[in-house]
């Protein structure tokens, strides 16, 4: 458990930075990089991967919850 929660704090920051690049907006990009290190969290291959493989999952899930935020967003301003 404490390996998993050492990996995930080495990836706070790039996730943050992530999220920020795509959505150019402070509290969006700190709600999406917490929603991809929670789902990064629950991925059974985390303690196994490599760094690049942590950080290709990351992107992924990064992007995803970004898009996915946005689209939230999108909806409560119309």
């Amino acid at each position: 458990m404490n390996r998993r929660i050492d990996i995930l704090r080495g990836l706070e920051l790039e996730a943050y930075r992530m999220a920020y690049y795509l959505l150019e907006a402070e509290e969006p990009a700190c709600e999406a990089a917490k929603r991809a290190l929670l789902a990064l969290h629950g991925a059974g291959e985390l303690a196994r991967a490599t760094q690049e493989e942590r950080r290709r999952l990351l992107k992924r899930l990064v992007m995803r919850e970004a898009v996915s935020g946005f689209g939230q967003a999108t909806a409560r301003a119309n």
